[in-house]
């Protein structure tokens, strides 16, 4: 009985609130997946301008051609719902619709084509209907600049239609560059003599103009996937004009003149075709064809006051296909083998006249097979593949084969979803671009003729890769990152003596390694509930050549944004220090200017309008500085362009739906064409 009294007596307390707040990022041995909040969809206009509002720690985007890259400057692979999208295709998304991005590293899923490092873009699909998008973008204190857009989508049922239609055109007078060129030659006794000839621009206008077509079909269903898209791009620079004053020193201190004028124009036809079965007893298979076809007329003119012209024209036919083909079996749970087998060709008809009079058959062919196995569990997961390639080039009657194995492991931990842990080796070869083995011999100035080098062979590379990647709550996350490369007995431009010594001819060859070694971190922070978001990226570089082009150089380079949402308003600072680089296959250092901005813009469900001020505290239209060594030739070019000058962009996107049950996302955009094998 005083038990049952003293239980009557307990009065009710206030408990406190309690808060249950989602998880927006997660690691896994598989990928690391994050949840945009809505605030950062709402201000985003395209996918690319989504990832830069979320400021994934695992990749950077290029501030000036919107390329995504990660931490060791290597491209991503951009996928949505597991289809491979170009960077047209994702202008069109509507990211109020995006559920989750993905970020995976070497991806065993044959639908990511073998790629390394994969951003899949997880939308909501919906049951039928569509909707329009139109994107304008316009650039202010540059000249004109204009891209614009439409994208438009439907569906019923299983199947999704979207077309893609495009419009980019601009026209400026600041392209171009200063060019100061060190020969080492011999005069006509055979006696050693340094010429410093020096192009000073004094003006130039340049007018591009691109018309995309895009029209694309999809088949989905629980176990078959289907796409075929097809492209049509007209592509011309009608106009590319240069000149400027003429100098050289010591041998003649008289001043000339010098033009320059490049117009050209394009065709491009493309059929991109995917196909994906989810066959009995847990296989699967993937097949992609893939066909490009670019005809190409392309003119230089280069006028000296104390020279003859060179005329250089050229017409050209280029051609590529490919066909990938992936058979996969999961067994049980955690164990799945693939074999793949992929081939195609490279071919290109070009026609020189002019000045000179070639006509070139080029064709390289390449086929492979390879084998692969992947082990996961609930914290491991680990890969290993290896294969053979064999690739054939046939430059103009000229031959060259070469047979080499590649290697591929990989390997994550993932003790909990705060947590993930990397590493990655790659063994693999690395093929020459067609327009670097080309037979042809042309002259660029007076004193510098270009060819390329049909022996060129393939150099061999080691890829390692080790990233940690830390997130212990939604309001922070953290990679530390280490990346190395070395390519072996790489190709490099070199300088040789030419026209009996009196110039110089620029050609291709094998020799030394190149190594490259990034070291660094990116950190991410958001406050007052997300509101304010922070990131900053600082990394460390390290480049070594050996060979003929023996240098070392170790630049530091820093990434900061900060973003702040305000209602239906955002604003964002962005700030990265120069660009520097080392090529590999080029006797060069690359150094750009800064890049910074400041955005303002204002979003709601249909409309996106933002105002961006880049580059307001930089003077000037000079965008890069690159410096070329060699024994017999040294060069400073300044690159003249409007990159990096200050300008004012403004954009706008709006989206209208209709039907029922709209399905977006995989939006179409401009196909590319086939490679060109004209020498630049």
């Amino acid at each position: 009985m005083a038990q049952t009294e003293a239980s009557d007596s307990i009065t009710t307390s206030e408990l406190d609130e309690l808060v249950v707040e989602a998880q927006m990022q997660s690691a896994t041995p598989a990928s690391t997946t994050y949840t945009p909040t809505g605030r950062q969809k709402n201000a985003s206009q395209n996918a690319i301008d989504l990832l830069r509002q979320m400021a994934i720690t695992q990749i950077k985007i290029d501030p000036v051609n919107e390329v995504v890259k990660d931490n060791a400057g290597s491209e991503v692979a951009i996928f949505i719902n597991y289809l491979a999208a170009s960077r047209e295709e994702m202008e069109g998304l509507r990211t109020q619709d995006v559920k989750r991005v993905d970020y995976l590293e070497f991806p065993t899923d044959p639908r990511f084509r073998g790629a390394q490092r994969v951003i899949n873009i997880i939308v909501q699909e919906y049951a039928y209907g569509g909707y329009t998008k139109l994107t304008t973008n316009e650039n202010v204190l540059t000249g004109f600049s204009s891209r614009n857009n439409i994208f438009s989508k439907f569906s019923y049922k299983k199947m999704t239609y979207d077309l893609y239609v495009g419009a980019n055109n601009s026209n400026n007078h600041h392209m171009g560059s200063n060019v100061a060129g060190h020969y080492s030659l011999k005069d006509a006794d055979g006696r050693d003599y340094d010429l410093i000839r020096t192009e000073t621009l004094g003006g130039s206008h340049y007018k591009q103009n691109e018309y995309p077509v895009t029209i694309r079909a999809t088949y989905a269903s629980e176990k078959i996937q289907i796409r075929n898209t097809l492209g049509y791009t007209h592509s011309s620079i009608p106009v590319y004009d240069q000149q400027g004053a003429l100098t050289y020193l010591p041998r003649d201190a008289q001043n000339y003149t010098y033009s320059r004028s490049n117009p050209n124009r394009s065709n491009s036809l493309s059929y991109q075709g995917s196909f994906f079965f989810s066959l009995p007893k847990q296989f699967s298979i993937d097949f992609s064809p893939r066909f490009d076809y670019t005809h190409s007329n392309d003119y230089l003119t280069y006028s000296a006051s104390n020279a003859p012209e060179i005329v250089r024209n050229a017409r050209e036919n280029a051609y590529y296909y490919r066909v990938d083909a992936n058979l996969r079996k999961r067994i049980g749970r955690q164990h799945s083998v693939m074999l793949g087998i992929n081939g195609g060709a490279y071919v290109n008809r070009l026609n020189y006249s002019g000045s000179v009079s070639y006509y070139d058959r080029f064709h390289n062919t390449f086929v492979s097979g390879i084998l692969g196995y992947n082990f996961q569990s609930q914290n491991v997961r680990v890969y290993a593949d290896a294969g053979v390639c064999r690739e054939e080039s046939d430059i103009n009657g000229i031959t060259n084969s070469d047979i080499y194995p590649f290697v591929h492991l990989s390997g994550q931990y993932s003790p909990n979803s705060r947590n993930s842990l990397s590493a990655f080796f790659q063994f693999a070869a690395s093929s020459p671009e067609i327009n670097e083995k080309v037979s042809d011999v042309l002259q660029d100035n007076e004193y510098m003729y270009v060819t390329g080098n049909p022996l060129l062979e393939n150099c061999r590379h080691i890829t390692l890769n080790l990233s940690y990647t830390w997130m212990p709550s939604n309001s922070f996350s953290l990679s530390a990152f280490n990346n190395f490369f070395e390519m072996i007995d790489r190709q490099i431009l070199t300088y040789n003596q030419f026209n009996g010594d009196s110039a110089l001819i620029r050609t291709y060859i094998n020799d030394g390694n190149y190594i490259h070694d990034d070291l660094g971190v990116a950190a991410n922070c958001k406050f007052f509930d997300g509101k304010l978001q922070l990131y900053v990226s600082p990394t460390q570089s390290f480049y070594r050549s050996t060979g003929v082009y023996d240098k070392s150089y170790n630049p530091l380079k820093v990434w900061a944004q900060a973003t702040y949402y305000l209602n239906n308003f955002y604003f964002q600072a962005y700030y990265q220090t120069p660009d520097k680089l080392m090529f590999s296959s080029e006797p060069q250092i690359y150094k750009s200017r800064n890049y910074h901005s400041l955005t303002v813009g204002w979003s709601n469900s249909d409309w996106n309008i933002r105002i961006m001020a880049a580059n307001f505290f930089n003077k000037g239209w000079k965008g890069a500085d690159i410096i070329t060594a060699t024994p017999l030739y040294t060069e400073y070019r300044e690159n003249i362009g409007t990159s990096y000058h200050p300008r004012i962009n403004v954009t706008a996107t709006y989206t209208f739906s209709y039907g029922k049950k709209v399905q977006r996302g995989n939006e179409v955009g401009q196909q590319s064409g086939a490679s060109s094998a004209i020498l630049k």
